[in-house]
């Protein structure tokens, strides 16, 4: 399995956002510039299978896993279309980060007539980085089992399905040097 791994900071939608106060909806047609901004986040991010970590650095400088997700081999299910959907559809939590999270409900609740409550977005507030791994090669059988055992290392505070213990198999080793590695990146 060869691994590649990168991160994405995001600091250039937090500047968006305080340059945008108006929770953007898509109901107003105002999605357009925030959609190009995630795009161009990530570009570099390939279309292949494999794990993200939302997190942050925390008051003391040590990173803290906030969310982990995983991805498929399918074009729609791939690291880059996963996460640009999340960045896309969890946007709410950078704007409750700048403006705080009831008025940025109170924003989503007009936009959306109540139908869609931020609640699961709200929980990634504060996030800085997204870190990814991806892997060639890998069946999605795999792939979740990989997920399971990197939230249960990582305990991520928004991933509430977990398992205890999960086995390792003979890449989780190297996925999660690889993790370390690029996290250290960010962290030195």
């Amino acid at each position: 399995m060869k691994i590649q791994t990168g991160h994405i900071h995001l600091f250039d939608i937090y500047k968006f956002v305080a340059e945008h106060p108006k929770l953007v909806s898509g109901r107003g047609g105002d999605t357009t510039e925030y959609t190009r901004l995630v795009s161009k986040l990530v570009e570099s991010i390939p279309a292949q299978a494999g794990w993200y970590n939302w997190g942050r650095i925390n008051d003391v400088g040590v990173w803290e896993t906030v969310y982990l997700g995983k991805s498929g081999n399918r074009k729609t299910s791939s690291l880059k279309a996963r996460i640009k959907e999340e960045l896309l559809d969890e946007r709410g939590a950078f704007w409750a980060t700048v403006y705080g999270t009831e008025p940025t409900e109170r924003q989503n609740r007009k936009a959306y007539g109540g139908r869609y409550p931020g609640t699961r977005s709200y929980r990634k507030r504060n996030i800085h980085f997204i870190v990814w791994l991806s892997a060639d090669e890998i069946s999605e059988e795999d792939i979740k089992a990989e997920e399971r055992t990197l939230i249960m290392l990582y305990r991520p505070a928004v991933n509430i399905q977990r398992v205890s213990y999960p086995p390792h198999t003979a890449n989780t080793q190297s996925i999660l040097e690889a993790f370390d590695s690029e996290i250290g990146k960010i962290t030195r």
